[in-house]
């Protein structure tokens, strides 16, 4: 095993696991976040946040964000505001971030909506946005870790079986996708293979004669 493997792998993330993620960053947050010294009540809190994908025009994923909002004038329990977000990728932190938006609420009030998407867009904007970003390969570190348990112990698949270790994972590219986030991945590592099924490697070996 002194000669490292390297190979080039296209990973889609599903929406499902990017929205876990933004959930655990957002959901309890208030706007705007309180600091110390200022006695200033917030306007809302963060419920919930949703992703899918999105083909409208340049924008290629929706961001619904859940709020409570606090303040007497626009108080209301629960309100939904919806992100037409387009994603870029930020090659030197591995993180994707929101690089263009437009954001609308759709409650029933266009008095309200109007007031609504202001005070987001002066007030919530750098908080939601600037926290909204997803460090891609903190999730494939976790994949990671599951793959070289399973390589430890040796990986059996179709004939073969695989032992090593993977050492390294670099992200090369994202591009979102309609049912998950498109991530090519360059992995390096040292493997072991063990040939269980001589049948797997005959015909390789037949059109090599």
């Amino acid at each position: 095993m002194e000669n490292p493997l390297q190979l080039n792998i296209p990973i889609t993330i599903s929406y499902s696991a990017l929205e876990s993620v933004l959930q655990q960053q957002l959901i309890g947050m208030y706007i705007p976040r309180p600091e110390d010294g200022i006695s200033e009540n917030p306007y809302a809190q963060v419920l919930d946040v949703g992703i899918t994908g999105s083909r409208a025009g340049a924008y290629n994923l929706q961001l619904r964000v859940q709020l409570s909002i606090l303040r007497t004038v626009l108080k209301r329990d629960k309100v939904d505001l919806y992100a037409s977000v387009a994603l870029a990728y930020d090659n030197a932190t591995q993180q994707v971030f929101v690089q263009q938006f437009s954001m609308e609420s759709a409650t029933t009030s266009s008095f309200y909506n109007t007031a609504l998407e202001v005070l987001v867009n002066k007030v919530a904007y750098n908080q939601i946005i600037e926290k909204a970003r997803i460090d891609v390969s903190a999730i494939i570190g976790k994949e990671l870790e599951k793959v070289n348990s399973q390589l430890a112990e040796g990986l059996e698949l179709k004939g073969l079986k695989l032992k090593g270790a993977v050492a390294a994972v670099t992200v090369q590219d994202v591009a979102p996708k309609p049912d998950g986030l498109s991530v090519n991945v360059q992995v390096q590592g040292n493997l072991e293979v063990t040939v269980q099924d001589a049948s797997i490697i005959l015909p390789l070996l037949a059109g090599e004669l």
